[in-house]
């Protein structure tokens, strides 16, 4: 299955298909990983990868060639789907879309792309923005209900977020809204790029678990960082 992580120069963005996973390490955070969507527009053949920077940073960039890229087992006419819907929800969401740790399925609005704020729905990370998005598409990559709460690092994590976001200027209300987050299931980036090599969706943590070590000894291997 390890075959089906590609480098840039192993595989070049422009054989995409229709759609896939992308993921890099972070030089600036130890252990931190970030994840995005690859997608291809038919209608031009441009590449490009969709994905929640940061804070209101919903980005559509050409990729780097610091990201590995992995094409999740969907059937064609799903992929050319979630391919379609990455484009509706860029157009939809021009401010962009909150960072916080809300569930990942049913945050996005089927017909416009809009990410769904509610009163329990605050915002998303890189890795939930991925989940949501093949979730809308009726692609689930993932078995949420299998994922454990409060694993060693992820309260801590969370914690370090909210001090960043306060560092830059998050409204109050905002802040107030992610820290009643903390403890919240916590989907990491590599185990949602995992989940894509993974022979069938949706995938089970005990499964995603060795596969996220995969992606990450390819990316260390290959000296991927951005």
């Amino acid at each position: 299955m390890a075959d089906r992580i590609y480098t840039v120069q192993e595989c070049p963005f422009d054989d995409l298909q229709h759609v896939a996973i992308v993921i890099t390490l972070l030089r600036e955070r130890e252990r931190q990983q970030h994840v995005g969507i690859l997608h291809k527009d038919e209608s031009t053949n441009e590449v490009r990868m969709l994905h929640l920077a940061w804070h209101h940073q919903l980005k559509n960039s050409r990729p780097k060639a610091s990201y590995a890229w992995i094409a999740p087992p969907i059937p064609g006419r799903r992929a050319r789907q979630v391919a379609a819907f990455c484009r509706k929800v860029c157009r939809a969401n021009p401010a962009g879309i909150p960072y916080a740790f809300s569930a990942a399925s049913d945050c996005f609005d089927a017909e416009t792309g809009s990410f769904l704020t509610g009163p329990h729905r605050y915002g998303l990370t890189c890795a939930s923005f991925v989940l949501g998005v093949f979730h809308m598409v009726g692609v689930p990559l993932i078995q949420y209900g299998t994922w454990p709460a409060s694993r060693n690092g992820d309260i801590e994590w969370q914690q370090q977020i909210i001090a960043q976001l306060k560092e830059d200027g998050a409204s109050p209300e905002h802040l107030q809204a992610v820290e009643s987050e903390v403890g919240a299931v916590r989907y990491r980036p590599e185990e949602v790029a995992g989940a894509g090599i993974a022979e069938s969706l949706p995938v089970a943590f005990a499964e995603a678990e060795p596969l996220a070590d995969m992606v990450l000894r390819k990316l260390r291997a290959e000296n991927l960082y951005t």
